[in-house]
């Protein structure tokens, strides 16, 4: 039985106070997580991942906010992520907080990391997501972005701006909101979530830095570290070569083992240790992407099936029936009814 990701309870609570401010009762949003609002949040209890992301997505409608998530990472204060924060805002420099909260943020969640990629004069900050079972992500993805955006802003004292954003998520009918906050071009349907700065604003100071209150935040993350490990990130690795070759690419075991830099029966192994397997994967990826792509009404069918990998259209219709109990046509028309974006 593979474990299930989890997040400090307290996660809730900066959700449950925006969305009080605009009118919403706290009860209506905790009903979604079995949680009572009245009661205390013990620091160390920790809820399910999943449900956390859906808790966004149900604060986004019931509050009429499409951009909920966005503003809420906008104006969020670093100590609503707990010693995640502290560490951040107690580091020397802009880069230090990146690559100390990239290091430690299994302490706040291990259903999805944050990592610090530098490449050719600019730095990529990518917010991936681990528990395949998340997919409608909109939300905590928007938070999550814009949180690094204005806590970047907040803590070096400047108006520091993006090279350029992106968003898994297909791209919503108002992007002004987007545009106001990121300065930045945007764009979505990507592979990863991430945030692009020139590489330059790494060495930018934080004026509210105390090296001594670091140190000690710092041996005290270290400690925590092996009771909240991060996830081994093979299987998503495996699953973001899977995503962008299920593109009119080649997934083939052979092709991604190839990109990897491992034989295939080293991948096959590994993938064993942690109870999956390529095929697993694949078919996995296959299913979320499937679900992406229907929702997207400029999507032909034909094209969805090329674009993962089927031989025939009705190999991927049978497929999708088999995924959702449903066919690619009964789910559109089901989403488009529905989706708040």
């Amino acid at each position: 039985m593979k474990a299930v990701s989890t997040v400090q309870a307290s996660a809730v609570t900066k959700i449950i106070k925006l969305a009080a401010a605009a009118g919403v009762s706290p009860h209506s949003l905790g009903a979604s997580l079995g949680w009572e609002p009245n009661s205390s949040i013990d620091a160390d209890r920790r809820i399910p991942f999943a449900q956390l992301v859906s808790l966004y997505e149900r604060a986004a409608v019931l509050t009429g906010d499409k951009a909920f998530g966005l503003h809420l990472g906008a104006q969020v204060d670093p100590s609503a992520f707990d010693i995640l924060g502290y560490i951040a805002i107690n580091s020397q420099t802009f880069g230090e907080a990146l690559h100390r909260v990239a290091r430690y943020h299994s302490l706040w969640t291990d259903g999805a990391t944050i990592d610090v990629e530098p490449a050719d004069g600019i730095v990529r900050v990518v917010y991936r997501y681990l528990d395949p079972e998340i997919s409608e992500c909109r939300q905590d993805a928007e938070m999550t972005l814009a949180a690094v955006v204005g806590l970047g802003r907040r803590v070096t004292q400047t108006e520091l701006s993006p090279i350029e954003v992106r968003f898994q998520h297909t791209s919503p009918a108002d992007t002004l909101e987007h545009a106001r906050i990121f300065r930045a071009p945007i764009r979505f349907g990507m592979t990863s979530n991430e945030v692009h700065f020139a590489s330059s604003i790494l060495a930018l100071p934080i004026v509210t830095a105390d090296s001594s209150l670091a140190a000690v935040l710092t041996r005290y993350a270290e400690e925590l570290l092996p009771k909240y490990p991060r996830r081994d990130l093979l299987v998503e690795r495996v699953r973001s070569v899977l995503a962008a070759e299920l593109n009119g690419g080649n997934p083939s075991l052979g092709n991604v083992t190839r990109k990897l830099g491992l034989s295939e029966r080293q991948l096959q192994r590994k993938l064993r240790e942690q109870d999956t397997s390529y095929h697993d994967l694949r078919d996995e990826m296959r299913r979320l992407l499937a679900m992406r792509y229907v929702k997207q009404a400029d999507m032909a069918l034909c094209e969805i099936a090329y674009l993962l990998g089927f031989s025939e259209s009705s190999a991927f219709l049978r497929a999708f029936k088999r995924w959702t109990g449903t066919t690619p046509a009964e789910f559109r028309r089901s989403v488009r009814g529905t989706d708040p974006h």
